[in-house]
């Protein structure tokens, strides 16, 4: 018999695992999550059987490529909340996504972050800032946005009410920025803020060395949720609420 830990190191029994759940939802899946073993198949089988899907989390999902994220955009323009942190997208998936799914209301774009070299770059704020104005719930750590971008992010997201900067340190907060924060975001995570709370590793590369992908594939959870039943594949349920 095989033990709990080879299922997890196997990447063809979690997909089987995940298409079969998606089978028993019949249609009525409404959230999927999957960490490192997720696929364009896989995101192709799961938008040709579900029509109301809100939630997508794909994180650390390394073998998913831009058409993928952009074609799930196209099938399902009602998705509500998208995870894709510690994945590598550039910023014209964000600008289609945004297009695609106007009713985006969370998004969580998480990286590693690090103190040296020190890098700025504005794409991907003003990606999302240009392109997802419905935005409640924004979580960027690590992020190596600047103040320009935050600004911009502030006036292009004017429902915002949680925005996660932590670990983002290239953002100074300078000429009232840190004043208008305050004041506009309910729920707000600044830059040196303690990420104890953290329910994935959150520690900091100090000296900016390559982001290791050598972890073993692995399966964090698919949840299904139908009109009668709940199906849970995880002892825990390791995303809760954006709330900060």
């Amino acid at each position: 018999m095989r033990s709990p830990w080879d299922l997890y190191n196997d990447e063809d029994g979690l997909e089987k695992m995940a298409r079969n759940a998606v089978d028993r939802s019949e249609g009525q899946l409404v959230e999927f999550s999957v960490e490192y073993f997720g696929t364009d198949k896989l995101l192709q089988y799961v938008i040709e059987r579900v029509s109301i899907l809100r939630c997508l989390r794909l994180i650390r999902c390394y073998s998913i490529s831009n058409e993928g994220i952009i074609e799930v955009a196209k099938k399902i323009p009602h998705l509500e909340e998208l995870d894709i942190s510690y994945c590598s997208f550039p910023k014209e998936v964000l600008e289609n996504v945004g297009q695609l799914c106007p009713r985006l209301k969370s998004l969580r774009l998480n990286c590693q972050g690090y103190k040296r070299p020190h890098i700025e770059c504005d794409e991907e704020a003003l990606a999302i800032a240009a392109n997802m104005p419905e935005l409640r719930h924004l979580q960027l750590m690590g992020n190596k946005l600047t103040d320009y971008g935050l600004r911009a992010i502030l006036d292009g997201c004017p429902h915002l009410e949680s925005l996660d900067l932590r670990q983002c340190y290239s953002v100074n907060l300078d000429g009232g920025l840190h004043k208008r924060c305050v004041d506009r975001i309910k729920h707000l995570m600044l830059p040196n803020d303690s990420t104890v709370d953290c329910v994935f590793d959150a520690e900091i590369d100090e000296y900016g060395s390559d982001y290791d992908e050598g972890y073993p594939s692995g399966f964090s959870e698919i949840d299904i949720l139908s009109d009668d039943e709940y199906y849970e594949f995880s002892d825990v349920d390791v995303f809760s609420d954006f709330e900060f």
